[in-house]
């Protein structure tokens, strides 16, 4: 008898939290800072294997953008196990994130994003690296001539075929004085509010007492 006054007043409190979580819109937002850190944890042995010196900068409270978030995961996953294979051992790693919200009508590079009402630009700053191809940023026709140059180069193109099809951008530039490579990534706003309902617990039949 105890055991099943136990199993009804587990199903009751049980019953009482998921109708709280069912009815009880979150917010869904930092979603690109919380991805940024699930790809960094999941490479986590990678990037110790090469020495890397991780640092990050990531703006509080983004707001959410268009990408699906398993395509920007595909995509920073993607970005982070490039710049693993780029860079020296020992070399430097920063991930930074900025939101740029409009207020009002915007000309120039940035009118792209104006429908979205602005943009987020996500930026890998790392030791080394070079242009794909060894062409300037905007032109990515070449294919290299070694292995590892050409899975690199790979890589990048279905990145930025990724980026592209999310009405994206993307930029790489490198600074031979300083031997950094910059890759920046920018995505438009969702304008709409994005919520999201808590998993409800399920308890299973099996748990259930005999009579």
């Amino acid at each position: 008898m105890m055991t099943q006054d136990l199993y009804k007043t587990d199903l009751f409190l049980s019953s009482l939290l998921n109708y709280f979580q069912v009815t009880t819109p979150i917010k869904k937002m930092n979603t690109v800072n919380a991805l940024i850190e699930e790809v960094l944890k999941k490479n986590k042995a990678q990037l110790e294997d090469k020495r890397a010196q991780l640092s990050k900068k990531l703006e509080e409270n983004l707001p959410e953008i268009i990408v699906p978030d398993e395509q920007l995961k595909y995509i920073l996953n993607s970005v982070l196990q490039y710049v693993i294979l780029s860079i020296p051992p020992d070399g430097s790693i920063e991930f930074l994130t900025t939101s740029f919200v409009f207020q009002g009508e915007i000309g120039g590079t940035q009118a792209f994003f104006e429908r979205y009402g602005g943009y987020i630009e996500i930026s890998v700053v790392f030791s080394g690296g070079r242009e794909p191809g060894g062409q300037p940023a905007t032109a990515w026709g070449r294919i290299s001539t070694t292995h590892m140059d050409e899975a690199l180069e790979f890589i990048l193109r279905l990145v930025k075929g990724m980026v592209l099809r999310n009405w994206g951008k993307m930029n790489f530039e490198t600074d031979k004085k300083k031997g950094k490579t910059i890759l920046s990534l920018r995505f438009p706003l969702e304008r709409r509010k994005v919520f999201f309902y808590e998993s409800i617990r399920i308890n299973p039949s099996a748990s259930h007492p005999k009579s």
